[in-house]
């Protein structure tokens, strides 16, 4: 290249850098005197947003939602239906072991002593309770509330009432009058009975409870015979010559080994002239004679 062409190369490149400072100048200069500095035509840089913004996912990350199941609850089961009540029969007593099961009911002023299974008038005895028992008949079940005295109601026996209102140690002591129904030992041994006693416990339960009590004698899950557990002392139970921790074993010769008997015996009393009881009294048998007048 000739040296004449270098130095018109040089020229055009200072010309062209001249002429771009000098329209750099003249904007500068129309942008002070021309431009409004207010307005909505003038936007500061500290007001115009960025175009992108800082932004951390990590702190943002929802946190997975807990899956909760349904859990359909179970229909509460419909209470059953209380079992129609049994008014013909009342329940006297019961007697609940693991091993026996027995219930006294009385029906027609008769006593009867049922086991699990047994019937009275169709009505089948299935299940004994603390407080009543249960039967069935023809597919439904019954129950047999245990028997309640009457609020109020005055029992049949008699109680002794002050003759005077002086203190004990001045009252005179009084000898107890025969009123015909205590039981009376004679000299052979043989205690006399009067008839009109029977007739003041029959059917009256809750009275002989007040004054003897005697529990089934289990021997091997087998009945033999009723221990006597409370004898009320100067009751008319007391003079017949039976002591608590005796053992009746029979009646009449007959072996209690089963309910029926002594039951029988109780609703026939009123209709016997003798009676003899064989009691166990420790390891001494022996037999008590009764006559009744």
């Amino acid at each position: 290249m000739s040296q004449s062409s270098k130095k018109s190369t040089i020229g055009i490149v200072v010309a062209t850098l001249l002429a771009l400072v000098i329209t750099k100048a003249m904007w500068v200069a129309v942008d002070v005197k021309q431009l409004p500095k207010k307005g909505v035509d003038l936007q500061k840089h500290s007001d115009v947003k960025r175009l992108y913004y800082h932004y951390n996912l990590a702190s943002k990350k929802e946190k997975p939602k807990a899956i909760v199941k349904k859990v359909n609850k179970p229909k509460p089961k419909p209470k059953p239906k209380e079992p129609e009540k049994i008014t013909k029969f009342s329940l006297k007593g019961l007697y609940n072991s693991k091993e026996k099961k027995i219930i006294i009911v009385e029906y027609k002023n008769k006593s009867y002593a049922l086991s699990i299974n047994d019937e009275l008038e169709g009505y089948k005895f299935t299940k004994l309770f603390a407080k009543y028992a249960i039967f069935q008949k023809d597919g439904k079940e019954y129950k047999l509330d245990l028997y309640k005295p009457k609020k109020g109601a005055r029992d049949n026996m008699t109680r002794p009432t002050p003759t005077n209102n002086r203190p004990p140690e001045v009252a005179k002591e009084q000898k107890p009058q025969d009123d015909g129904l205590t039981p009376i030992k004679e000299d052979d041994g043989t205690v006399v009975i009067p008839k009109s006693l029977f007739n003041k416990y029959q059917g009256d339960y809750r009275a002989i409870r007040r004054n003897i009590n005697a529990v089934p004698n289990m021997e091997n899950g087998k009945l033999n015979g009723f221990k006597i557990s409370f004898v009320r002392k100067g009751s008319d139970f007391s003079k017949l010559g039976i002591k608590r921790g005796d053992i009746i074993m029979a009646i009449n010769g007959e072996p209690l080994d089963n309910f029926k008997v002594p039951l029988e015996f109780f609703n026939n009393a009123s209709s016997l002239s003798a009676a003899t009881f064989t009691i166990k009294r420790g390891n001494e048998i022996k037999e008590l004679e009764y006559e009744v007048r």
